[in-house]
């Protein structure tokens, strides 16, 4: 599993306190995160990671490929949220399956790339506005191991929970796109900071 060196998360929370002190209002948004990321990774010259950006958006493919040592790392970048100790993530659409559940299944169960994510949350006090993150990493085999026979209606959504404890939404009315609750002791992540 591929992860950031001090190096990168020091350029990288050093990029987001200058993102915000352009834009105060908002998160830092999915493709900006990629590049921050890419931007991160070619800062730190003494680690010879080789960095590409591919800017996948909402499919399936890495975002990034990272070169170290030989080794290659598909890397899907995600904003995010913690929300009651998990790590809630959206993924890509699903439509093309014209909602197979057992094609959707199969393809699940096949990711390509581990996820580099970045949850924020905001507060406000008397101090002002603080932007705060963390970044969070989650190997590609959390997000598999699920059963075609065992989606649940819910509502709108399709819905079951492998047995590391992930829980898979399938929402048909966002073009069957799969969203991710992910508990936290599941993924390893920095300490929130301040951007």
């Amino acid at each position: 599993m591929y992860r950031l060196t001090p190096r990168m998360l020091q350029r990288m929370k050093g990029d987001l306190g200058k993102y915000h002190d352009l834009f105060d209002s908002n998160r830092c948004s999915g493709w900006e995160l990629e590049e921050l990321i890419v931007n991160a990774v070619k800062s730190d010259t003494q680690a010879q990671h080789h960095v590409r950006w591919q800017e996948a958006g909402h499919d399936d493919k890495a975002d990034i490929l990272v070169r170290t040592n030989g080794a290659r790392h598909s890397i899907q970048i995600k904003s995010g949220q913690m929300r009651a100790g998990k790590l809630i993530l959206s993924g890509h659409r699903l439509g093309r399956f014209d909602g197979d559940l057992r094609r959707i299944t199969d393809y699940l169960n096949a990711p390509s790339a581990n996820i580099i994510a970045v949850p924020y949350r905001q507060t406000n006090d008397e101090t002002g506005r603080r932007h705060l993150y963390r970044v969070c990493y989650v190997d590609k085999t959390v997000i598999a191991g699920i059963d075609p026979a065992a989606w649940r209606p819910h509502g709108k959504q399709h819905r079951q929970t492998n047995a590391s404890g992930v829980e898979f939404s399938l929402r048909p009315s966002m073009s069957w796109q799969i969203w991710w609750s992910i508990p936290l002791d599941q993924i390893e992540s920095t300490d929130e900071f301040a951007a």
